[in-house]
């Protein structure tokens, strides 16, 4: 038998996989070798036993800025590490890292990032960056920065390409400024998501940039114009649009449930991938912070400065998904699905993440029966336990 070999005994799926029988999944080599019931179990040198607790994919979450006192743009290999293990610490095992445009310094914190993609930082796994901006509308900037917002321009972007690389994974972007339509069909070409969002485009501005390329949308109803029965806007050609999938911040602050519910009934489980765009408050308890040097207050999972303007979530993305199924009364499974297999299909790594499937890379996370983390193996190491 391998050494490397582990074994997680007596869990239940969050799917029907096991039709609702104590399972177990055998990890080798950091990849899952199986998953049922496994012949000579007692001959495993290490056994978890996850005593009827739910074992599911490690989430993925495709917008957060920060976790655990850090932010990306501290620009420090501390915070990156602070935020992988802070992260792994609720569930979830890969990220992208959210950030704007810095060109004032060379965007050296998107060079850092770019080292740091796919290493070993004892927790989460940082797949690679995704940019809200700079070629968005200045009218719908929202909490970014106005020196993070120019226009769409080659030059701009093989700067941003200069310092991120491959590593660019996401761009956010509004296709009614002029020239945009050209870059989202760069970005395609080079294998990054083009999603939309901060943008006042109206329907048809919206529609010509999904036939570029745009084909995901950044936290849904965030940073766009409202739906108008004469005026439809984007959100219209969003919900028409049946390739088209959107992230939502089902934290019960940014968005209604009602919302979040009429999200999922108009365009379905598989086009909803639920996100945090959690800031440096997540993992850290209810209380009064300092971040970009202003104070505010976490509590309930909602980040306000103490003005009460809402900046952003402290919410973990497991619990996001839970609030998801609450809020639509979908399935575990579609729930799981919204921070698994969603956004592992989005970033075209299926085929290693986001299902319990084996062959597939041994991310997985044991849940208590309140949904709070026992457990989190990355790559079939224990990086977790509560």
């Amino acid at each position: 038998m391998n050494s490397s070999e582990l074994i997680i005994k007596n869990c239940r799926l969050y799917n029907k996989a096991s039709k609702g029988k104590p399972a177990d999944i055998v990890i080798s080599n950091g990849r899952i070798k199986s998953v049922g019931k496994a012949a000579g179990r007692t001959a495993f040198k290490n056994v978890i036993d996850a005593e009827g607790r739910t074992a599911a994919p490690g989430f993925i979450d495709v917008h957060i800025q920060g976790a655990g006192g850090a932010d990306v743009l501290d620009n420090t290999p501390e915070a990156l590490i602070a935020i992988s293990k802070t992260l792994a610490s609720v569930g979830t095992t890969s990220y992208l890292g959210t950030t704007v445009v810095k060109p004032g310094d060379g965007n050296s914190h998107l060079k850092l990032m770019k080292k740091f993609a796919y290493k070993n930082t004892g927790g989460a796994v940082l797949l690679g960056i995704h940019l809200e901006g700079p070629f968005i509308n200045i009218k719908k900037k929202g909490g970014l920065a106005p020196d993070a917002i120019y226009a769409p321009t080659q030059e701009g972007l093989n700067e941003i390409f200069k310092a991120a690389g491959s590593a660019l994974k996401m761009m956010t972007i509004a296709p009614e400024i002029p020239g945009s339509l050209e870059i989202i069909k760069k970005l395609v070409k080079r294998g990054v998501v083009a999603s939309f969002a901060h943008s006042d485009a109206n329907y048809e501005e919206t529609i010509k940039g999904f036939q570029a390329g745009i084909n995901h949308v950044t936290h849904i109803f965030n940073a766009m114009p409202p739906l108008h029965h004469r005026e439809p806007g984007p959100l219209a050609a969003i919900f028409e649009s049946k390739n088209v999938s959107v992230q939502i911040i089902s934290d019960g602050h940014h968005l209604h449930p009602s919302i979040v519910n009429l999200v999922y009934r108009l365009v379905g489980g598989d086009r909803c991938i639920c996100i945090t765009d959690g800031m440096h408050g997540i993992g850290l308890p209810d209380g009064i912070y300092k971040y970009n040097g202003r104070k505010y207050e976490s509590k309930k999972g909602a980040a306000r400065y103490l003005d009460g303007t809402l900046i952003g979530s402290t919410m973990s993305l497991g619990n996001i998904a839970f609030q998801f199924m609450k809020f639509t009364g979908c399935s575990m499974e579609t729930a799981i699905n919204s921070v698994t297999k969603n956004p592992a299909k989005l970033l075209g790594i299926y085929d290693r993440k986001g299902s319990l499937d084996p062959g597939k890379d041994a991310d997985i996370v044991i849940l208590n029966e309140d949904h709070s983390v026992y457990l989190t193996i990355i790559n079939g190491a224990v990086v977790y336990k509560k």
